[in-house]
């Protein structure tokens, strides 16, 4: 049983769940359990990388937000949650009950610091299903070993000697699979993973792209259904710009068509996408994350 889980405000309160791993605008923090993996992702601070917040919130499963400091970063973070209606824990530094209700937020735990580890795997997933997808954020040369990509396990179970379809269109070979440094024959949904890769070159491999036993190619025009944020009041027009993240992509994006809770978005940076997955939508102004969506239809 494995779970992913941003922790968007406090590094202190992710280096307490894990060890650290890499950083790639989120650093990975990670433990394993009796019970299996937990990896925690503190999305970057700085100003100049506003893909971490909503990459971190739409690769976990669960957040956990600090309530140490209650200010406009915590109020941004509690519009995202009930946006994406992730399972959500507060801490009991403060009572953030009301605030949490005037956000939309319907269900959420507030835990104490012991009891955080707890909470996390209650309901952690299994790692079932048939189709398989593991969403990238860093690649990199091994000697001895090859191509190595580190990324989450967000569909079904990858297992060693697996031939998927990388975004390119290649196939290529797991030749082997690690997880907190050990190796393992399989890794299920919500595992941290790292795969040693045979028929590619990791100059070839991008944040972003996917391994899937299916093509999912790059899209340059997504066709969305979305839910905006009552609080927010963002007036949506054709023309507008935003910024759209979907798992660990991010890109500018101009709405070209409005109608209704539907938008189609022109992406300034091709992605990696599919009928289905989940996204943000932000915006420059405070709060930045303003909406959520689904994919209903991409296009090259």
């Amino acid at each position: 049983m494995n779970t992913v889980v941003a922790v968007p405000l406090d590094e202190e309160l992710a280096s307490f769940i894990g060890k650290k791993g890499s950083v790639n605008g989120i650093t990975f923090y990670n433990r394993k359990t009796d019970r299996g993996v937990i990896t925690a992702l503190f999305p970057s601070q700085d100003e100049s990388k506003p893909y971490a917040l909503p990459e971190a919130l739409l690769m976990a499963s669960c957040v956990l937000v600090s309530t140490r400091n209650v200010d406009k970063k915590f109020g941004e973070v509690l519009i995202a949650c009930s946006l994406l209606g992730r399972k959500t824990l507060f801490t009991d530094d403060n009572d953030a009950s009301t605030l949490a209700s005037d956000a939309g937020i319907e269900e959420y735990r507030t835990v104490s610091k012991g009891g955080i580890l707890e909470a996390l795997e209650t309901g952690a997933e299994n790692g079932q299903g048939k189709r398989v997808r593991v969403d990238i954020d860093k690649a990199f040369p091994v000697r001895g070993i090859g191509t190595v990509a580190l990324g989450i396990v967000t569909q079904g179970t990858v297992r060693q000697h697996d031939k998927l379809f990388h975004t390119s269109g290649r196939q290529v070979s797991v030749r082997s699979i690690q997880s907190q440094d050990e190796d393992i024959a399989a890794a299920g949904m919500g595992t941290r993973v790292g795969l040693a890769l045979k028929d590619i070159e990791d100059k070839d491999v991008d944040k972003g792209d996917v391994l899937s036993d299916r093509q999912i190619a790059k899209c340059s025009r997504i066709v969305i259904s979305f839910r905006q944020s009552g609080i927010t009041k963002e007036q949506i027009a054709e023309g507008n710009v935003y910024g759209v993240a979907a798992g660990f992509s991010y890109s500018e994006c101009v709405v070209k068509k409005a109608s209704g809770q539907e938008l189609e978005l022109e992406l300034k940076s091709q992605f990696v996408a599919e009928t289905g997955d989940a996204l943000l939508l932000a915006r420059k102004q405070a709060p930045r994350i303003f909406a959520s969506g689904s994919i209903l239809r991409c296009s090259t």
